[in-house]
């Protein structure tokens, strides 16, 4: 069984947009947000869930992650291309890893929340649109998952994993290892139960290698301590959009994957992270 205080991140989430990280007066202060009631579940099928708490079966981290703030760049693409992102996350009783966070670039604001695999792939998520920044709802203390505690958002894009096949070890990684993920996801656009909408079914696929060495976690946040192991990707799946290479940090005190970078067929982005909230 296992220890309920292990820990699972988002895998690679994709981010929409939001800014408005003055919202609260600095990200600690976001950290410690109150929390809304339950609302309707958001959560992962039984058979993915067992799959994935036996994936991400390790020892508790030492430093919890709670938030952070990045900012995505677009290569290329000059102040349009620049997205600011605040994230949220915390581990629920069962193991789970959940990530919710807003987004902000070039006027087009968003959010997200998702369940994830050690932050190396989402297995639930869902997105949706903003008129305005929001500060991500804290999924610490609820039975579901806010995309924020000051509004309803009702969801655009819903994902969710229905099958799940990990090769390797991808939440405990070693210097030079390489592993496998293999999803099957199921994605309703534009809310459930909209009229006309078609369930898209896909399968994904994750090869990854991590690097030589183990090297110090501040050279991506100052405040982070103790080491990060650099991992690349390779995602594939039946459709070009979902295809790319992945770079992520392994943050071994915090059990939990950073995305770093992501390199499409027409797009690279570089993800560079300004602010940690870092807990026992």
């Amino acid at each position: 069984m296992r220890d309920p205080r292990r820990r699972s991140p988002p895998g690679p989430s994709t981010f929409i947009r939001y800014a408005g990280l003055a919202s609260c007066a600095g990200l600690a202060a976001c950290a410690a947000m109150p929390l809304p009631g339950p609302s309707v579940g958001f959560g992962l099928d039984s058979p993915v869930r067992e799959l994935a708490a036996s994936a991400s079966a390790s020892a508790p981290p030492e430093r919890m992650l709670h938030a952070y703030a990045l900012r995505i760049q677009t290569l290329g693409a000059g102040p349009e291309g620049r997205v600011d992102v605040l994230g949220r996350q915390a581990w629920l009783p069962d193991g789970s890893l959940v990530s919710v966070t807003g987004s902000q670039g070039a006027g087009v604001f968003g959010m997200s929340r998702s369940i994830g695999l050690c932050g190396l792939v989402s297995l639930r998520l869902d997105t949706a649109l903003a008129d305005r920044a929001y500060l991500p709802g804290d999924p610490a203390r609820s039975d579901d998952v806010h995309f924020t505690d000051a509004a309803r958002l009702e969801a655009t894009t819903r994902m969710r994993a229905t099958g799940l096949q990990v090769e390797g070890q991808p939440c405990a990684p070693l210097p030079g290892a390489e592993f496998g993920i293999v999803l099957q996801t199921r994605t309703i656009p534009a809310g459930e139960g909209a009229i006309g909408r078609v369930p898209l079914a896909a399968e994904v696929r994750y090869a990854c290698r991590a690097g030589t060495a183990f090297e110090p976690a501040n050279r991506l946040h100052p405040e982070l301590p103790g080491e990060m192991l650099r991992v690349d990707c390779r995602r594939s799946a039946a459709t070009d959009v979902r295809g790319g290479h992945l770079a992520y940090a392994w943050i071994a005190s915090s059990g939990v994957y950073l995305l770093t970078g992501h390199r499409g067929q027409d797009v690279a982005q570089h993800y560079v992270y300004t602010d940690v909230v870092l807990g026992p």
